[in-house]
């Protein structure tokens, strides 16, 4: 069973971390598309995180109580990689549901309405905002491989 969860605890992280990264490269290609273009891409940006990011941490977070559940004590909820994958996690549906999704209609509303200028500001923003997310990720991932704090 605990390789099940971890396997399943892996392929969540894989879908957030490529997710994030495909929306970071390739925004800044379709941003500078016509405004019909970029106004889709934002809007695909919100649906990327209803279908992936969502989901990828309703994965993450169940599987990793999972495994903490099953390692039969190896694993206390208290270790500091568990508590920092747990605050990854909030914070990372917490950076989504306020800023990444609200801007990605933001900026798509933007371009539809011709106001480049405003959609690019938001789109720096939130660009920002996603490599925190992804930064906080890999640095989680990593504190997950070391097994910090056992």
């Amino acid at each position: 069973m605990f390789e099940i969860l971890l396997f399943l605890h892996i392929l969540g992280v894989a879908a957030w971390f490529g997710a994030n990264l495909v929306r970071a490269f390739a925004g800044g290609v379709l941003s500078k598309a016509d405004d019909g273009t970029a106004a889709s891409w934002h809007r695909v940006t919100v649906s990327i995180g209803r279908v992936i990011h969502t989901p990828a941490a309703v994965v993450v977070f169940i599987t990793g109580f999972g495994l903490v559940g099953v390692s039969g004590g190896a694993i206390p909820m208290t270790a500091p990689f568990v508590v920092v994958g747990i605050i990854v996690v909030v914070v990372g549906a917490v950076l989504g549901m306020a800023v990444l999704g609200p801007n990605g209609r933001r900026i798509a509303t933007a371009y539809e309405q011709g106001d480049r200028k405003l959609a690019e500001t938001v789109s720096r923003r939130s660009g920002a905002v996603g490599w925190i997310d992804t930064a906080l990720l890999a640095f989680a991932t990593l504190v997950m491989v070391l097994s910090w704090g056992l």
